[in-house]
């Protein structure tokens, strides 16, 4: 039987420096706080409510030590839920209500979209860049 955890992801837990969110994680007993996604080592899945640049390099490495990961396919999904069960925005609560979405609103990542992802995201920012100077 696989492991899987949910995880509501930060866009600045990486290293637990002073000022950085970390991510919260729940398994389906518990919640817990983590700084990096790799510190999951535990969990054959690991579903995530949305993917940062931030965090790249910590799901391709998952990813390449076989860990399923999948994200969801629509954000919206998790906002109507906690207005539903009257549940204020928290960490916490965003990751025990990834449990109770259903997997086919998750899709599946791959290590070649993640890589692709971290090969063109610095062309898109300098081509914005120089848009964004060129306009001005």
């Amino acid at each position: 039987m696989s492991r899987t955890v949910f995880v509501d992801a930060s866009r600045t837990a990486s290293d637990g420096k002073k000022g950085r969110k970390p991510h919260a994680g729940y398994d389906g007993e518990r919640t817990f706080k983590i700084h990096k996604l790799t510190e999951l080592k535990d969990y054959d899945e690991i579903f995530i409510d949305t993917l940062s640049p931030e965090i790249y390099d910590e799901i391709l490495e998952l990813l390449r030590k076989d860990v399923r990961v999948y994200l969801l396919k629509d954000i919206t999904k998790l906002k109507r839920l906690r207005i539903e069960n009257n549940l204020e925005k928290s960490d916490e609560n965003d990751a025990m209500l990834l449990s109770r979405i259903p997997r086919e609103k998750f899709r599946p990542l791959a290590i070649e979209e993640l890589e692709l992802k971290m090969k063109t995201k610095p062309l898109i920012n300098k081509y914005e860049q120089i848009m964004k100077w060129k306009n001005s």
